[in-house]
């Protein structure tokens, strides 16, 4: 949906009529994907030759990755601290929850939005059953992943005996592993998997949450004098790069113990003793320790294979801003990395520049915040080595401005080679009635990235949304507020995704030129031609990745056999299901026709979707991914 307001009169409607023929930039496939209750794209493999301009057919010379979900998280398999905001991990059961909710979203609905993150939908997912799978003695997979080229699911196969708790006496237990996707290297799978749970002799066990991985290779937390780090350390991986012959993976890796002296983290006992028993995931206590966490990077071309199981060991890229301290009044410093661009000019040719987030502290407060990772004269001089780069902030994402805390955290999400910055700050305070997910760019080649926020059309005072990707024609997607009510004492809006084709070093003006200059909802932009009737069963609510070549991995509404019109928010009279799908250019029809509003629309509409109706089955399901 543009930024411009119009009103579908008689004229209109005939000049949509005359152009339905020769209209939509994209072509909707949905991928071949494992069962499950709900199908996410994640990643794409990277392409060089535009669909565009040439004739990509279905995509199908594009790997799609994605993840499956049966039910809610709780707290996300991709963020290293609860909802990108507890260093405290003092958020720990329903009642928490909800507080969070109140304080940081606002919405009147938050006790069942706590609900259903603790107890889960439909008797799958939810908080609840992890923290207390111990006693439950039950758990089954909530989240798998896959991979198009496949259509199978990857890592979700029984704990493998050397993660073991206790050794080798405990029994392990078929498909009770997450795994989720962030990106592919060429097409192998980069993303996060749990140990899995093992029977303790009438107890479930899990040694640990989030691990890394690339392929089927395992990345450690650090490997040092921390006996409980080394067995129960989280890990997690979200990008890679190739220098010097070798592949590195970048991410983030425990490197010492939370605060466990605080007692307003204990769960299921005292967590103050883990840290000196020798097999601490055998502990009911110790079930849901966490730790604080540095920006890693590992070689994974160097590998180690014991028993069967393949590992890596990293390097930490460099200290937390806030000193080497990693705990500060039961705060946890936290960094991690979550792209990385090895730029072709400029100051930093040939060497990585990496995104994401370090910890600043101000006051005894650690602070959370987008930063990018530069290389410094270790690097020039060693290459690959520990502490081979420095962070610095983003300018305007910082948590504290002008004495005023604005943001409660901020995250650089991805990096193009013309090293272009994309992000998120989320807001303290309510602005135009929501606690929103600020979207930014900066440009960081001169060492000085400062954030300018999204701003104009779809991106309406207040919005919030995700920056998921950013490719090197300088096209950024991701997904956006679809409603502009009030989610402070009110409900939440929804969401869909978009693409906005940026104006910066090395865009194509042919390419921005397809897009009017301007952002759009994709649903937009898959409205009419010659797929026209395929394209109308899927809603497209959020973008996940994009390549060179123009496609992206996306997630989808899907209404089978169709909604009842071409509108943005029409109705579906079956069932409706969330499905993977690519987004594949078209390189013949490339008119935009935009969507009515909703099955009878014929009023003004303007900014990000006013006036459309309330959907409850589309509500929910856009409660159950809003963290991932």
């Amino acid at each position: 949906m543009s930024s411009k307001t119009f009103k579908l009169s008689t004229l209109a409607a005939l000049v949509l009529a005359a152009t339905h023929a020769n209209a939509a930039l994209y072509r909707v496939v949905e991928v071949t994907q494992p069962s499950g209750t709900e199908a996410y794209g994640s990643a794409i493999e990277e392409g060089t030759t535009s669909c565009f301009t040439t004739d990509c057919s279905d995509g199908s010379g594009y790997t799609l990755a994605g993840d499956t979900l049966e039910g809610t998280m709780g707290f996300s398999y991709k963020q290293e601290v609860p909802f990108g905001f507890d260093n405290f991990f003092t958020i720990l059961d329903q009642d928490d929850l909800e507080t969070y909710c109140s304080n940081e979203l606002g919405y009147n609905t938050c006790e069942s939005w706590a609900s259903y993150q603790w107890n889960g939908i439909d008797d799958a997912g939810g908080l609840k059953r992890e923290r207390e799978a111990w006693s439950l003695v039950s758990y089954t997979s909530n989240a798998t992943a896959f991979t198009n080229a496949s259509g199978s699911s990857i890592s979700v196969d029984s704990p493998d005996p050397t993660e073991d708790p206790q050794g080798t006496t405990s029994s392990p237990e078929s498909a009770s592993k997450n795994v989720v996707i962030n990106a592919l290297g060429g097409t192998t799978p980069i993303g996060n998997t749990s140990s899995g749970y093992f029977d303790l002799s009438g107890n479930y066990a899990l040694t640990y949450r989030n691990r890394g991985f690339y392929g089927s290779t395992l990345l450690l937390p650090e490997q040092g004098d921390e006996n409980i780090v080394e067995k129960m350390g989280r890990t997690m991986a979200f990008d890679s790069f190739t220098y010097g012959g070798s592949t590195y993976v970048v991410g983030s890796a425990a490197v010492a113990p939370f605060d466990a002296s605080d007692s307003s983290k204990d769960y299921l006992g005292d967590v103050s003793s883990c840290s000196t028993y020798d097999y601490p995931a055998t502990y009911a206590e110790c079930q849901n320790f966490a730790f604080a966490q540095k920006a890693y990077v590992w070689n994974v071309t160097n590998t180690s294979s014991t028993n069967g199981v393949t590992t890596a060991t990293g390097i930490a890229a460099t200290d937390w801003n806030s000193g080497s301290s990693a705990n500060v009044e039961e705060e946890s410093a936290e960094a991690g990395i979550r792209g990385v661009v090895i730029p072709a000019s400029g100051t930093y040719s040939g060497k990585p520049v990496m995104v994401g987030f370090n910890t600043a502290v101000y006051d005894s407060n650690l602070m959370m915040q987008a930063a990018v990772y530069y290389p410094n004269d270790t690097f020039d001089a060693s290459g690959v080595v520990a502490d081979a780069w420095d962070s610095t902030f983003i300018s305007g994402a910082e948590l504290r401005q002008s004495s005023n805390y604005v943001y409660s955290n901020s995250v650089a999400k991805d990096i193009n080679d013309n090293l272009l910055v994309i992000g998120e700050a989320k807001r303290e305070t309510s602005e135009n009635g929501a606690f929103n997910n600020r979207l930014f760019i900066a440009d960081a080649s001169d060492g000085a990235p400062s954030a300018s926020y999204l701003s104009g059309g779809i991106f309406f005072s207040g919005a919030g949304g995700e920056a998921n990707a950013i490719n090197n024609y300088n096209e950024i997607v991701g997904q956006i507020d679809a409603e502009t009510h009030r989610e402070n004492n009110g409900k939440k809006r929804r969401r869909r995704g978009f693409i906005y084709p940026y104006n910066g070093t090395n865009s194509d003006s042919t390419r921005m030129a397809l897009f009017s200059n301007q952002a759009w909802w994709l649903d937009d932009l898959t409205n009419g031609g010659t797929y026209s009737d395929n394209n109308n069963q899927y809603r497209i609510f959020n973008a996940a990745d994009i390549n060179d070549a123009g496609v992206i991995a996306a997630s989808a509404f899907k209404c089978d056999g169709g909604y009842s019109s071409t509108a943005h928010f029409a109705t579906c009279d079956g069932d409706e299901q969330i499905v993977a799908v690519k987004l594949i250019p078209l390189s013949s029809e490339q008119s935009i026709v935009e969507r009515a509003e909703s099955d009878s629309s014929s009023s003004e509409r303007s900014g990000a979707g006013l006036g459309w109706l309330s959907i409850m089955l589309l509500g929910l399901m856009g409660i159950r991914r809003k963290f991932a």
